[in-house]
């Protein structure tokens, strides 16, 4: 049983490719991806960024990790938070230990020195989702978690935002409106037309920014990312 469970730590982290391999084609996808949002941002000043999904399973955990490298690996400040409260994913990409994280961060059960642990890719922190409440809907829509997130966001230039697909509980919508900008992560082959449309609308009428979307490949043999901007 254990050494099941080490050997899928080592395969999440594996791909993690803009660490593992900086050079390859689809880090240099991401990195591209990264300059966009600064040049979309340019006016705005981007600070906080909310990664979502039409539905589970597309990916969007995976892509939030690998742009918040990108992010850093520019010499960034940046976070990588879990906002995921229902199936929180981003542990699972890097090996920092357990941690209160967000949640502890929203009940003040730990400081911020405390929550924040340090990835292995230099300028990265990851803030982990922490113990999941039984209300994640009562916490999206807190005074608490702005005031979190505020104080977050005097500490780092990028925070990165993976949270819940859009279409199956409100809690990305909610931090749309909270978050600077939005990315919408669609899995070809796998998200329906129509739901690619309805997430994207969700976020157009709810965000301050809608960047865009990340299309995800999976069915190739290395994952393939393609990048449309929003309008």
């Amino acid at each position: 049983m254990v050494k099941r469970k080490l050997k899928q730590i080592e395969r999440e982290d594996h791909k993690l490719i803009v660490q593992n391999k900086p050079l390859s084609p689809l880090s240099e996808q991401f990195r591209m991806v990264v300059e966009n949002i600064e040049l979309m941002g340019i006016d705005q000043g981007i600070k906080s960024i909310m990664i979502t999904s039409a539905d589970p399973s597309s990916g969007k955990s995976l892509i939030s990790s690998n742009l918040a490298i990108a992010f850093a690996q520019k010499g960034k400040k940046t976070l990588l938070i879990d906002v995921d409260l229902r199936k929180p994913t981003i542990h699972k990409y890097f090996r920092n230990g357990i941690s209160l994280g967000l949640m502890g961060l929203i009940k003040k059960d730990v400081t911020l020195e405390n929550a924040i642990v340090e990835s292995d890719t230099p300028n990265l922190s990851i803030l982990q989702a922490g113990i999941i409440p039984l209300n994640p809907a009562t916490i999206m829509a807190s005074e608490r978690l702005k005031i979190v997130l505020a104080e977050l966001e005097m500490h780092f230039d990028h925070i990165i935002m993976d949270t819940p697909p859009i279409l199956a509980v409100a809690d990305a919508q909610v931090l749309a409106g909270i978050a600077d900008a939005s990315v919408l992560v669609i899995r070809n082959d796998y998200t329906v037309t129509e739901r690619a449309r309805k997430a994207s609308r969700r976020l157009e009428q709810s965000s301050k920014l809608f960047l865009g979307v990340i299309f995800n490949n999976q069915k190739q043999k290395l994952d393939h990312y393609y990048y449309q901007g929003g309008k």
